[in-house]
């Protein structure tokens, strides 16, 4: 398994581009992200929450994790 360096320093564009999900950890608010790049959609889960919803591409939290989270593996947003 893959691991990113934990620096949060936000999620690079580029991401977003190389036709696979993103997955994305904000953890000064516990919260991870999964980004469908087949649908666009954005699910939402809390630190340790099993439940996982769905939000808006614009809702305050992605956003903020985006600028200042970090890449995740799939495994690593699955675990959180």
């Amino acid at each position: 398994m893959e691991t990113f360096e934990d620096t949060e320093n936000g999620v690079p564009r580029e991401a977003y581009l190389t036709g696979n999900d993103v997955y994305m950890i904000y953890s000064f608010e516990d919260v991870a992200f999964h980004w469908s790049c087949r649908t666009g959609e954005v699910l939402r889960k809390f630190k340790g929450d099993a439940h996982q919803g769905r939000v808006e591409n614009s809702n305050r939290l992605y956003m903020d994790a985006r600028m200042s989270g970090r890449l995740a593996t799939s495994d690593e947003y699955e675990q959180y």
